[in-house]
């Protein structure tokens, strides 16, 4: 399946199982693409779901490099605190990607930085 093809249900828990996943992983990983997440939540956001505390320990705890997307206009997890978590990871070689729209907007240009930026990291 291309990254095109994916239906955007297939990224909405990356978020929240990938800064795990890679802070524990360390340098066994070799990128991370990660993004439309934060230190804050919309008021659509069920308050039960934030897990700040975790996220900033895991953020702080990543060193490979991020490219970090960002949705200008996102409603559930307002760009402050985007642009926050953006400032805990502790890789040397961190991007940060904005696009405007709201949450749920994903663009094709946005997915092919992702596959660029995965495949620049996987083929060095």
């Amino acid at each position: 399946m291309t990254p095109a093809a994916l239906p955007s249900s297939a990224c909405r828990w990356a978020p929240d199982f990938g800064l795990p996943a890679v802070a524990a992983l360390g340098e066994r990983v070799r990128c991370a693409v990660f993004g439309k997440f934060g230190l804050e939540q919309g008021p659509t956001m069920n308050p039960v779901m934030a897990t700040t505390e975790r996220v900033t320990s895991d953020a702080q705890r990543i060193t490979v490099p991020v490219l970090f997307h960002v949705q200008w206009h996102d409603e559930v997890f307002p760009r402050q605190g985007q642009l926050a978590l953006f400032d805990l990871f502790r890789s040397c070689n961190k991007e940060l990607v904005a696009y405007p729209g709201p949450h749920t907007t994903t663009s094709p240009a946005a997915i092919a930085a992702w596959r660029d930026f995965i495949l620049w990291h996987l083929i060095r």
